[in-house]
C-alpha cells in the first residue's frame, strides 16, 4: 500500500514539473456596430406631441393646396439637437451618445411660432421660442465639445441653436418665385388655423424628452419614413 501512494505521489509530482498550465485564452476584440451609412443626427420625435397630431389632421388638405412643396410627414416631425453628419464613425458611437443626446433639465410647454426659415427662407418651421436657456446652452457646449474632439465637422449652425419643427419645404434652394409664394402662403394659411386652438400645437419639453440618434440620407422605399432610429438598423439580429 505504502509502495502504491509513493509510486502515485512521485507521478503527480513529475506531472506538475515537467508540464505547464495553458494561458486563459485572450478575449477576442469588440466588433465595432455595424455603420448603415446616411448622416447622423440627435433629435426629439414629435409625431406623438400636439404638434404632430395637429399636423397629422392638416396634412391631407395642406397636401391637396399646396403640391409643390414637399411637405414632412407625420413620422418625420423632430425637432434637431445636434447635426453630426455623413462622416461619423461607429467606432465613436459610445462618445456621440454621451454628448449629443442632449435632453432639457427643465420642463416647458412651448406654443411655436410659425416662420419662414433657413439661409435661404426655403422652409417653413415652427420655432420653438421660449426653449430653457440652459438647454440652448448646454446644446452648443455639448457642439463645441464634438467639434473639438472630431466627433462632428463644424457648421454654421454651432453657434447658435434655434429649436424648430420643419412642417415644408421648397424643392429649390434657393426658392423658386413660386415656391417663395407658396411657403408664404402655407405659413399664413397653417398659422391661421392653429389660431383658434394653440393648446392643440403644443410642443413639451424636459428631462423625459426622448431623444434619439436617427440617420438621413438612406436609401428608403417609396411611403417609408424619411429619417430611421439608428437603433433600428445597429441592432444585433
Amino acid at each position: 500500500m505504502r509502495a502504491r501512494a509513493a509510486l502515485a505521489l512521485a507521478l503527480l509530482l513529475a506531472s506538475c514539473a515537467g508540464g505547464s498550465v495553458a494561458p486563459a485564452p485572450s478575449p477576442a476584440p469588440a466588433t465595432p456596430p455595424a455603420h448603415p451609412g446616411g448622416s447622423l443626427f440627435s433629435t426629439i420625435p414629435c409625431a406623438g406631441t400636439p404638434l404632430g397630431l395637429a399636423w397629422a389632421r392638416l396634412l391631407p388638405e395642406v397636401s391637396a393646396r399646396f403640391p409643390g412643396l414637399k411637405l414632412t410627414e407625420v413620422a418625420d416631425l423632430h425637432v434637431t439637437v445636434v447635426y453630426v453628419g455623413p462622416g461619423w464613425r461607429a467606432e465613436e458611437l459610445a462618445r456621440i451618445r454621451a454628448l449629443a443626446l442632449v435632453a432639457p433639465a427643465e420642463a416647458v410647454a412651448i406654443h411655436p411660432e410659425l416662420v419662414r426659415f433657413g439661409a435661404n427662407g426655403h422652409v417653413v418651421v415652427a420655432e420653438l421660442r421660449g426653449a430653457p436657456a440652459s438647454w440652448l446652452a448646454a446644446v452648443t457646449a455639448a457642439k463645441a465639445e464634438m467639434n473639438r474632439l472630431g466627433l462632428k465637422k463644424p457648421d454654421r449652425y454651432d453657434a447658435e441653436f434655434r429649436p424648430h419643427v420643419t412642417l415644408a419645404s421648397a424643392r429649390h434652394r434657393p426658392p423658386e418665385a413660386s415656391e417663395a409664394a407658396a411657403l408664404d402662403a402655407l405659413r399664413a394659411w397653417v398659422a391661421a388655423q392653429a389660431e383658434p386652438k394653440p393648446d392643440a400645437w403644443v410642443v413639451s419639453l424636459g428631462p423625459e424628452s426622448p431623444v434619439r440618434l436617427w440617420l438621413a440620407n438612406l436609401a428608403r422605399p417609396a411611403g417609408e419614413p424619411e429619417y430611421v432610429d439608428l437603433d433600428l438598423v445597429t441592432r444585433p439580429r
